[in-house]
């Protein structure tokens, strides 16, 4: 019999674990995440007449001159637009078509004096991490089928690719949601994407496609993560920097920067709530709504409403699971509810009181134990879960 992944080694990277003392283990999954796998893996086609190493270096090329900006320095708008038309558009166009029109558009609003700088190269860094993220999914879409059918080294060059993507793209944005959150050791997201990553190629060594699946989790859960607490933060410093009479312009950059962390998850978080990522896009678009009127209490509703939709489906699932005797599958899906569950924590604690938020992670992680053991009874405990986070629904 193959030795299990070590999840609670896991879980207490993840944050969970850290947050309730010596709890066992900890899970995580969102609503619909077999509709998200499904058609997120078309975004296969990718890379389009280029390598990934390539689109990397071509992303931290770009991402180089529009932080010129920062500098006070002038951005070469034309050696932007020239690099993502190069070697980047084909691949988001093909991966995510929504994507390439946002930043499409931005830099021709550039070019038309129309829309402000700044704006535009928050959509065009942000849109093109959009892009990776999607990438990333498909590619890890990639690895699955590679370790389910033994062939481990097309596994291991998948993986590869998304250790190279986390390293350039994903790690830089956990590291700063990171130190705006204060998270440290196990609560810190650019430990919890690393250790994933770890876990994974350990599962492909193995070849044991369950563990794979609950690492692939960690790390996917991990990214999804930063992108959601940094689309959340920018409501916050909009809100605050209206009150401060910051200059609109620096808001709608602000509200530039949200708007293009939520591409990323928004097919994501639609599985549980569309109208309430609907309503979430609009309010991140400064052509439809003021920096005044963004605030934060209700962006963290939305996100909150949409995001225990998907905990409760993949309760649901993992339910099912057990009753069918299929482990493994239970297991990935209550790993998947439960990294929603720790993605959630500052809310959890703004909105139910730190008290009643160590309860929920506490019982997150008792209730993934009894899953492990394929206990029914875990019901009882996922429901204390899903009825504490009722009022956020």
């Amino acid at each position: 019999m193959k030795k299990r992944l070590k999840v609670a080694s896991l879980f207490m990277t993840a944050g969970l674990l850290a947050a309730c003392g010596n709890s066992e283990e900890t899970t995580t999954a969102p609503k619909k995440e077999k509709t998200e796998q499904t058609s997120e893996t078309k975004t296969n086609a990718g890379i389009a007449a280029t390598t990934l190493k390539d689109e990397l270096t071509i992303f931290s090329s770009i991402k180089a001159e529009l932080d010129k900006a920062k500098e006070g320095q002038a951005i070469d708008w034309k050696m932007v637009q020239t690099s993502y038309d190069s070697k980047l558009k084909g691949g988001v166009t093909t991966a995510a078509p929504e994507i390439d029109e946002v930043i499409s558009s931005a830099l021709a609003g550039v070019e038309s004096k129309d829309l402000d700088e700044n704006v535009a190269r928050q959509l065009v860094d942000k849109g093109i991490q959009s892009y990776f993220y999607k990438l990333q999914k498909s590619t890890q879409a990639t690895a699955e089928k590679a370790v389910a059918a033994g062939k481990t080294d097309e596994a291991t060059a998948a993986l590869s690719d998304i250790q190279d993507m986390s390293e350039t793209v994903f790690i830089p944005t956990a590291e700063k949601r990171d130190a705006s959150y204060g998270f440290k050791n196990e609560d810190s997201i650019g430990q919890a994407i690393n250790s994933g990553l770890t876990a994974q190629e350990e599962a492909i060594t193995a070849k044991n496609i369950a563990d794979f699946n609950i690492a692939k989790q960690l790390t996917d859960k991990s990214i999804y993560r930063s992108f959601y607490l940094a689309a959340l933060g920018y409501a916050q410093k909009i809100e605050d920097g209206v009150k401060a009479g910051t200059d609109e312009k620096e808001l709608q950059m602000e509200q530039a920067e949200g708007y293009g962390f939520l591409l990323a998850i928004e097919e994501s978080l639609a599985g549980g709530d569309e109208e309430a990522v609907a309503t979430l896009k609009e309010r991140y678009d400064f052509s439809k709504t003021k920096p005044a009127d963004v605030k934060f209490k209700e962006i963290e509703s939305l996100f909150a409403k949409a995001l225990t939709e998907k905990i409760d489906g993949y309760h649901e699932e993992t339910q099912e699971a057990l009753e069918k005797k299929d482990i493994d599958t239970a297991r990935v899906e209550a790993m998947e509810a439960n990294m929603f569950v720790i993605a959630m924590k500052p809310t959890l604690e703004n909105r139910l009181g730190k008290e009643t938020a160590q309860t929920v992670l506490a019982d997150a992680s008792a209730w993934y134990a009894l899953v492990e053991k394929g206990d029914l009874k875990a019901e009882k405990t996922g429901d204390q879960i899903t009825d504490a986070l009722e009022p956020l629904n």
